[in-house]
């Protein structure tokens, strides 16, 4: 029986982060520029993805903005949870600060904030 991707709304719901519903997002990776409007502090969701990644790669999302014309760089590492037809699911394996701000005034901005977590979960940590 195979991982299918879902809206998340389903009874057996496991997800951590709270996924932001009205506001778009751009994540780069692999060279390419994506939007979304399925993201959260743990991840993201390309639902028109064509490329030849599989579940368990190891990614580097290059990339993150509100809109193309304001993709802020950035070196995050991620791997890849789900595929679907067209479509990727990416968690984050680490946010560094700058990249925690952003996404938590992102989904701020997006009116669906909740800081469930500690930032220092998601900081970088020598060693």
């Amino acid at each position: 029986m195979g991982t299918s991707l879902s809206d998340g709304q389903g009874i057996g719901e496991r997800r951590k982060q709270l996924r932001a519903k009205r506001l778009a997002m751009v994540a780069c990776l692999n060279g390419e520029s994506y939007s979304t409007n399925n993201w959260s502090m743990g991840g993201f969701l390309l639902k028109n993805y064509e490329g030849n990644l599989s579940t368990g790669s190891l990614v580097t999302i290059e990339g993150l903005g509100r809109c193309m014309k304001s993709i802020q760089v950035v070196k995050l590492p991620g791997r890849v949870e789900r595929l679907g037809q067209n479509c990727i699911a990416v968690s984050y394996l680490s946010l560094d600060a700058e990249a925690y701000g952003f996404l938590q005034d992102a989904m701020s901005d997006s009116g669906d904030i909740r800081n469930l977590v500690d930032i220092s979960s998601y900081t970088d940590r020598p060693g």
